[in-house]
């Protein structure tokens, strides 16, 4: 077994024992998307449950995890970076032990008493030199830089959407330069010092903060608005999704993918366990947090196999954060996270009224108002709570459905 298999098979022992949801090889579909939700919630880095079933072996895959997954993971287990894990998760062996074959072992000892100053002496000159050695080489060269320049502009209104970046780093020290499209160090792209534009394509719409980074620090960042023009519906497929305009997906109010676009497209929603989303981002429809209100009517649509609890999710996204209020059947209710300006995970809080009956249309309210949320599903009270760090302006919604589901009656408004 190699160095690397080795450091996950460590940090994948550690992430189980953290959580204690048993063995990782008896995880379903649930606890992965849990796993992912804490990840977040702790380090500000989205993993994918793809990527994490990747992790645990669940979904085949023979390459090997990139730098941000590593870090994120490392991160979440409370090391500094991925190295900093590697180093402090395997020392070398102790009490004069040597390895042979794998195997630790002690040397015997045969030197004579009248060599011991002798081989003292070269041992302490040796590790004097060593560590002046590594004193200076491991000095942080001082970043400079100067007349920086950053800034953006998409090419369309609606997704995918490529950005042009415009960028000047020449006037630097530094060794590298990477544009990152938004808070998640995955979506980091080295760049050319000695140029000055870079293309960057978003596949989903959505408020992002890019970074120009020299090194491993940013030096410029702004905001990237990335707009769904009206309705926009995705099948969440990797790492690519499909898309439908508006113009498909509405008939007479209602918001649906027609069975017809699966079958066409060779779509199997329950084995490749599939999730289907309906963005709205628009820059004209952006409300401050502070005091708002939104309604909408939905209903899960799908329900089998292994996306029998007919999961769905409304996510408020803000500038700083995002609401993201839950939903599935009854029995399900354990495995469901919500997300105000606090975490609440459905395996330690009853969130037992957010369990419901997709056979019916459900209506769901999110009220904020004098630093208070509330939230109402069917009409009945089901979370009410402090709103104090709040998300920034709310610039979008994306309501999601494990499966499919159709959406109406959808209002977002100033109060």
């Amino acid at each position: 077994m190699d160095n690397e298999k080795q450091h996950l098979d460590k940090c994948r022992q550690q992430i189980e024992e953290k959580v204690g949801w048993g063995p990782g090889a008896e995880w379903q579909n649930q606890d992965f998307e849990a796993l992912s939700a804490r990840i977040y919630k702790e380090t500000k880095v989205s993993l994918s449950v793809s990527t994490l079933k990747r992790l645990w072996g669940k979904i085949r895959y023979e390459g090997t995890p990139n730098m941000g997954t590593l870090n994120a993971l490392a991160q979440f287990v409370g090391y500094e970076n991925w190295r900093a894990f590697t180093v402090n998760g395997f020392g070398p062996p102790s009490n004069g032990a040597t390895t042979k074959n794998g195997v630790a072992t002690k040397e015997k000892t045969t030197s004579t008493r009248s060599n011991i100053p002798k081989a003292a002496g070269i041992i302490i000159a040796v590790g004097i030199a060593a560590s002046m050695f590594w004193w200076i080489s491991s000095r942080p060269k001082t970043l400079k830089y100067d007349h920086i320049v950053f800034s953006s502009q998409p090419v369309t209104n609606t997704v995918p959407n490529t950005v042009i970046f415009n960028y000047n780093a020449k006037d630097s020290n530094a060794d590298s330069v990477f544009i990152q499209q938004s808070w998640d160090p995955q979506r980091r792209f080295r760049v050319d010092k000695n140029l000055t534009e870079y293309t960057s394509t978003y596949y989903l719409p959505g408020y992002y903060s890019a970074k120009l980074v020299l090194n491993a620090t940013v030096v410029a960042a702004h905001d990237v608005f990335i707009e769904s023009n009206g309705w926009l519906a995705t099948i969440d497929r990797e790492p690519i999704p499909l898309y439908m305009s508006e113009d498909k997906i509405l008939h007479d109010g209602i918001l649906q993918v027609n069975d017809d676009f699966f079958t066409q497209q060779k779509i199997d929603l329950e084995k490749e366990g599939l999730w289907t989303s309906f963005f709205r981002v628009m820059k004209n429809e952006v409300v401050s947090d502070t005091a708002f209100q939104m309604d909408v009517t939905l209903k899960n649509t799908f329900g089998k196999g292994a996306l029998v609890c007919q999961k769905t999710q409304i996510v408020l996204m803000g500038n700083t954060g995002a609401i993201l209020i839950p939903l599935s059947i009854k029995g399900c209710v354990g495995e469901l996270f919500l997300q105000t300006d606090e975490s609440h995970d459905g395996k330690t809080n009853d969130l037992s009224a957010f369990g419901v009956d997709f056979l019916d249309w459900v209506t769901v309210q999110c009220r904020v108002k004098d630093k208070k949320i509330s939230i109402r599903v069917n009409d009945v009270p089901a979370f009410e709570g402090d709103y104090k760090n709040g998300i920034g302006h709310v610039v979008g919604t994306r309501i999601m459905f494990a499966g499919t589901g159709a959406v109406k009656d959808f209002a977002m408004k100033k109060i």
